[in-house]
Formats: structure tokens, sequence, C-alpha cells
């Protein structure tokens, strides 16, 4: 089986965790490398989590390389009311520290990887997209030459998780993500859209076969993200967002996408991040930015969500 190359750009709060336990968990990917960026809380506390979960996961051999602490242009916002202080449902502080640190350079190590594999690399980005930004600044004929890049963020036909029209990521830099929407890269968006339709119920967690550290490390760090989503959405569980992003490299048959042209608001006092498509009939002549993911098989996903990790 021929392994598909991916380069993951995350900032480790819960989901990523998760996303990161499916890309490590599935052998039709070989990991290359994986960047950090501060997001769901600051780049010392992902850079720190990642470390965590490759050591919980038992692969501690992929370089991890630390990217950007701050957005582009403006202050940082976290999530820890949604995944805890530490970005892990506060838990962290009853795990040995990590085994090794992270590099520096983030963004030479990105440049690095797709010069080392020129048309073969597939960038999955989980987090905000600041180190992605950046490396287009600084080399875009280098990104140009990725085999593909998947972005977990924006929200098209569904109302934002940070604002009325605003999704996260986008929203921590929205400089950021108007930068790789405008880059003209093989850009696969997997929104809110499809994310919120794929839910991680709490009694498959507590009810998860496995009884080892994995397992007890995920009922861990996901009950501060599953009472948030109880108590704010509804939801006896929580939305599986960045694992459906590694689900879609790992399956693009579990969603159905559509070419759109699709641009990022960048100075609105209430939609600052919004991710702005053209829907109008006659604009079906402009040129698209992304394939952006509308539908999805989440049956699927989870079934493949469960064997992966859960098992």
């Amino acid at each position: 089986m021929t392994r598909r190359r991916v380069l993951l750009d995350v900032d480790t709060g819960v989901d990523d965790a998760l996303a990161l336990m499916l890309a490590l968990g599935s052998p039709e990917l070989e990991v290359v490398g994986i960047t950090t960026v501060s997001g769901n809380v600051p780049l010392a506390r992902t850079t720190a989590n990642t470390l965590i979960v490759l050591d919980i996961l038992g692969t501690p051999a992929i370089p991890v390389v630390a990217g950007a602490a701050a957005p582009l242009a403006r202050d940082l916002i976290t999530a820890a009311e949604v995944f805890g202080t530490d970005g892990l449902g506060d838990v962290t502080a009853g795990y040995p520290a990590a085994s090794r640190q992270a590099a520096e350079g983030a963004v030479d190590f990105m440049l690095d990887m797709v010069r080392r594999f020129p048309g073969e690399l597939t960038l999955v980005a989980t987090g905000p997209l600041t180190n992605v930004a950046t490396a287009i600044r600084r080399d875009g004929e280098t990104m140009r030459r990725l085999q593909a890049l998947t972005v977990m963020g924006g929200a098209i036909r569904v109302p934002g998780n940070v604002g009325s029209a605003t999704e996260f990521n986008f929203g921590v830099d929205p400089e950021a993500a108007a930068i790789v929407l405008g880059a003209g890269l093989p850009l696969t968006l997997v929104p809110l859209d499809v994310t919120r339709q794929v839910v991680l119920c709490r009694e498959e967690v507590e009810g998860a076969q496995g009884a080892g550290r994995l397992q007890a490390f995920i009922r861990e760090i996901t009950a501060v993200t599953m009472e948030f989503h109880r108590r704010h959405e509804g939801i006896d569980g929580m939305t599986l967002d960045d694992p459906l992003a590694v689900g879609v490299v790992l399956d693009p048959s579990l969603v159905e996408v559509e070419a759109m042209a699709v641009a990022v608001e960048r100075r609105g006092e209430l939609t600052a991040g919004m991710a702005v498509a053209d829907l109008r009939r006659r604009s079906r002549t402009k040129p698209p930015t992304a394939m952006v993911c509308m539908r999805v098989e989440a049956g699927r996903f989870l079934d493949l969500f469960r064997r992966r990790v859960l098992a």
C-alpha cells in the first residue's frame, strides 16, 4: 500500500488531539511532521499538548516544530472555555511531562518538507492559519508544490461558533485565512457545515471497548468539552471538527464538495473572520478558490473514527 505523506499543522486542544490520534492510527498516512500554532491555547501549551499526545500514542520520533505564537495582525483569542485552560480538559497536570522538547521554526520546516516531497505532500491545517500564511508569504512558489491543502475552517451556510457568522480558526487570524484562501493552492475546505453533523456521543467515549491508557486519556480530556457542548449546544457529546479534516484526506468519498469562490472578511466589527462564499448564480464563472465540503456521510466517518481511535 502506498502511504500518503501528510504534514499536520495544529493548535492542539481536545479536537486536534483526536485528529492526531486518527492520523497516526491510520496506515494509509505517513505523518512526516507536526507543526504547532497558537489558537485553542497559547503556543507553548499547544506544543506541549502535541508532545504529550505523541507520548501517549508511543510515537515520539515524529518531528514536532513550534510556529507562530500570535496572529499576523491582532491579539490572540483562545478557546479555554471549550477545551480547558490547558487545552486538554485540565488533566495534563496528572500526566508526566513530555519526553522531549519541540524544535522551533515551523515555517522553515513546512517549506523544507514541501521541497523534500514536491507534488507528494498533503498539508492538513486544523488550527488558525498563521503558519501556513507566513509560509505562503515567504515562498509562495514552494507552497504551490503541495499536492493538497486541507483546512478545517469557515462557516458557509451555517452560523459561526465564535460569533454569529465566524468560525474559530478563521476568527483567530482573519488576515492569515484571507492569504491562504487567495493563494491559489489546491485547497479543500472543511467548514462547520459538515463538522457540525459529526457528533461523538458521550456514551460512546464512556463505553469504549478498549480499557487501555489511550481510552482512559480520551475519556478524561473530552469531559470538559462535552460539558460545554451540553450546556451551550444541547449536544450530549462533541463535534469532531478537526478529526473530520483528517477523515477527508483518508477517504474523500466521505464528503460531497462544491467549487466555490470564498474570501475572508478582515475588517468587519461583527464579521471579522467570516468566510464569504459568492453563491450567486452568475458567480459560477468566477474562478473557485476552494473545494468546499458541503455534505458528509456522518455515520460512515464515525464508524471509521471508532475503529481507528476508540477501539
